[in-house]
């Protein structure tokens, strides 16, 4: 750090790499959270015999809340550079209370209000976090971003398997309490490790007032490409928010209902096999996207995850099922990541913000009837059939994909050029 000069950002000397290997911590403790809730959401619709619809309703509502949070976060994110290490700290504290919020919640109306704050850490953590490392990052762009999904992924991974254990000896709301903890310690690391990650320079359009920012938004949705990457999105999404719900109630339920009849203990392990393996297959496929190309590494990866959900639902319990849900988890976050570096290919520097808050905002708000249709579905056909609806989706969405003409990297890179990294 140069002392002799009173103007230059006191954690310059900071790396890239420190600043992405605190990135992924954090963005592991979101998902740690998200995907806990998973597992803990059957036993409560159990605790408080809920129906399919109102149990499909309370992921919905985390699905608007996160759809409606994007939009304006997106646009705070960009017009507030410097205060993004304030925003990521506020993530922990937010996390916190919302699970302490859970634990407290007496009855289903309550628990459905506590839904909408659930939902806004891990959405408003991606804007500032997904920013930072666009712009230190512009040449590995595939790569970075797959680090910092790969530690959501430990998230991911040791979440539902937390979980899963401590409700095999206490009931869900102390488990929820408990949660509480680990995100005010997480807190103060990522204040004292990111809080200047906002300051290490200013691209020549972050100052540009919110109506620039606005218009230059909506354009993008004016270009074709764009469009077909919110399709491909959204129905990709539509499918993965379905399965995640649906997974550990299929595995929890019992074998008369239509189930397997999982412990808490083996219902959290495979939860955890389907969400968190992309701890290993994240930094292989982000590197491969930026060696070879995103469609090439993302429509394979799309096809195989459609066919093997279109089977969960036939193989019965046993190593089949166990083989079936982690080779899905392999692809699940880490192919996310990879389609969230393709936007940013076709997004200027100093608007990754807005643009993604715009774009994931507007996905959100229409994947969020998913689970609803979903449990319309599992009502009429029965458990398993919610399988073929998942596959379904996700497998158009590699259509869509396949057809889509996406920029050159070489080209996408080069809106990008200047590093802070």
């Amino acid at each position: 750090m140069n002392v002799a000069n009173p103007s230059a950002p006191a954690r310059r000397t900071r790396s890239g790499a420190f600043v992405l290997s605190n990135l992924a911590v954090g963005h592991a403790i979101t998902h740690w959270y998200n995907q806990s809730l998973l597992v803990i959401l059957p036993f409560i619709r159990d605790s408080m015999s809920l129906t399919n619809i109102e149990f499909a309703a309370l992921a919905t509502i985390r699905q608007i809340s996160s759809g409606v949070a994007n939009v304006p976060a997106g646009f705070a994110i960009d017009m507030a550079k410097r205060q993004w290490g304030l925003i990521l700290t506020a993530c922990m504290v937010v996390a916190a209370i919302s699970f302490t919020l859970v634990a407290f919640s007496p009855n289903y109306g309550v628990l459905a209000l506590v839904m909408i704050i659930v939902a806004l850490p891990g959405t408003v953590w991606h804007m500032p976090a997904i920013a930072a490392i666009s712009q230190r990052f512009p040449n590995r762009r595939g790569f970075g971003l797959s680090i910092h999904g790969a530690g959501g992924n430990v998230g991911n991974f040791i979440g539902p398997l937390i979980a899963g254990v401590l409700l095999g000896f206490m009931v869900w709301q102390k488990v929820a309490l408990l949660y509480a903890i680990p995100a005010v310690v997480v807190a103060v690391v990522v204040w004292w490790s990111l809080r200047d990650i906002g300051t290490s320079g200013v691209a020549p359009n972050e100052s540009k007032p919110l109506g620039d920012r606005v218009r230059q938004a909506l354009r993008l949705l004016r270009q074709r490409t764009i469009l077909s990457l919110l399709l491909v999105t959204m129905l990709r999404n539509m499918g993965f928010t379905s399965l995640l719900v649906w997974v550990p109630v299929y595995l929890k339920d019992p074998v008369a209902g239509g189930g397997l009849g999982m412990s808490g203990f083996m219902v959290g392990l495979h939860t955890a096999f389907l969400t968190g393996l992309g701890v290993a297959s994240s930094p292989v496929l982000g590197y491969l996207s930026d060696r070879f190309g995103r469609k090439v590494v993302v429509v394979p990866g799309l096809i195989v995850t459609a066919l093997l959900t279109s089977i969960m639902g036939l193989v019965g319990a046993g190593l089949l099922l166990t083989a079936v849900i982690l080779v899905v988890g392999l692809f699940t976050y880490a192919l996310a990541q990879i389609i969230q570096a393709t936007i940013l290919d076709h997004i200027d520097r100093g608007a990754e913000g807005a643009s993604m808050g715009l774009i994931l905002g507007s996905n959100s708000a229409i994947t969020a009837v998913s689970p609803i249709i979903a449990a319309l579905i599992v009502n009429a056909y029965g458990l398993s059939s919610v399988f073929y609806y998942n596959a379904a989706l996700i497998g158009a969405s590699a259509v869509v994909l396949f057809f889509t003409t996406l920029r050159p990297l070489a080209a996408a890179s080069s809106t990008h050029s200047h590093s802070a990294g």
